[in-house]
């Protein structure tokens, strides 16, 4: 099993869920409303720094995570291909897990 963490804008929150329905992801947790600064700048949920974060962490059967894993690239790089995008502001980090309980 791997357990993958996806952190992005809350604003892609819609996207996400889309992307994880397409996936065939039908259970996960969600962390709503989380601040940070990153690659793409400060989300601090303030006047200055408006915006915050969400993070989903989902644990998934190996080739179940590359296809999520996977499919989170292909919107990214879909991005990057447009010239009036911005990089989404999205990111995915993965490690091995194992169920206890």
């Amino acid at each position: 099993m791997k357990m993958l963490m996806i952190v992005f804008r809350s604003s892609l929150k819609d996207r996400v869920e889309e992307l994880l329905q397409n996936c065939d992801v039908h259970a996960y947790t969600e962390i709503p409303e989380t601040v940070g600064l990153g690659e793409t700048g400060p989300a601090e949920g303030s006047s200055i720094w408006p915006g915050v974060n969400s993070v989903i962490m989902v644990a998934l059967m190996d080739d179940h995570a590359d296809r999520v894993g996977k499919e989170v690239k292909a919107f990214v790089e879909q991005g990057a291909q447009n010239k009036s995008w911005a990089k989404p502001p999205i990111r995915v980090f993965v490690w091995p897990c194992a169920q206890l309980v």
